[in-house]
């Protein structure tokens, strides 16, 4: 007797054994098909969202397109006209001709630099007639950055670019000496003693590069506007020297 029920007993629990199993598995499944119905409502939320942001996109796009419209027909520019560095040099002689900055800064005197002003402007030059370039370099960054313009800022600018020059960064230093000239076109400086000095420069790295054409452009600025000066007489003697 006790044999037929332990008998019967295992067959009931391996009866049991798959529903339970199967139970788990559909319990599961259902589980994962919730959280996929959840990540598609996500989904399909985030495509809403995104549907209106582009909405609002393009209305701002249109508002900003109407206004541009509008400035346009009442005369103002879109862009300020700024002086850049990549003018051609055929157009440089008339802008600083009409420049303020060139009939003041040689009839003028420019106002007095402080004395912060010129010692730190003296340390970055002794550091430059040192040979010391990078300590150099980083002593007219600072004091451009830190001082107004003043009648040493365009001499800094000039300096700045012959370090990069000297450390082989030619593009910098070409960004520097256009720098200078920009804002000598612009007024911004009250002194540009050494607007000769940084055509002359981009004359020598033109040269350098055998870019004779361009050599040529900005010996014509020199001798158009400064031709007593040192630096056209050097440009001169370089770019004929050359040829």
């Amino acid at each position: 007797m006790k044999r037929k029920t332990l008998l019967l007993l295992s067959l009931f629990i391996v009866a049991c054994a798959p529903t339970a199993e199967t139970s788990k598995t559909e319990q599961r499944l259902n589980e994962l098909e919730i959280r996929l119905a959840k990540l598609e409502e996500k989904q399909t939320e985030t495509s809403l969202k995104l549907e209106q942001i582009n909405k609002r996109l393009d209305l701002l796009t249109k508002e900003v397109g109407s206004l541009k419209l509008a400035r346009t027909a009442q005369g103002v520019p879109e862009e300020s006209k700024r002086i850049t560095t990549d003018k051609s040099p055929q157009e440089i002689p008339k802008r600083i001709e009409q420049s303020p900055t060139y009939k003041e800064s040689f009839e003028a005197t420019p106002r007095e630099s402080s004395e912060d002003e010129k010692v730190a402007y003296e340390r970055a030059i002794s550091l430059y007639n040192q040979g010391r370039l990078v300590e150099a370099r980083d002593a007219f960054l600072k004091f451009l950055k830190d001082y107004p313009p003043n009648n040493y800022t365009d001499n800094a600018y000039f300096w700045l670019g012959r370090i990069y020059y000297e450390l082989g960064r030619r593009e910098m230093a070409k960004q520097s000496f256009n720098t200078l000239i920009s804002k000598c076109e612009g007024g911004e400086l009250p002194d540009c003693n050494k607007l000769p000095d940084a055509y002359f420069m981009l004359i020598r790295m033109a040269v350098d590069e055998g870019d004779v054409a361009t050599a040529k452009k900005y010996l014509s600025v020199l001798e158009e506007k400064f031709p007593q000066s040192e630096a056209t007489q050097r440009a001169r003697a370089l770019l004929y020297k050359e040829r």
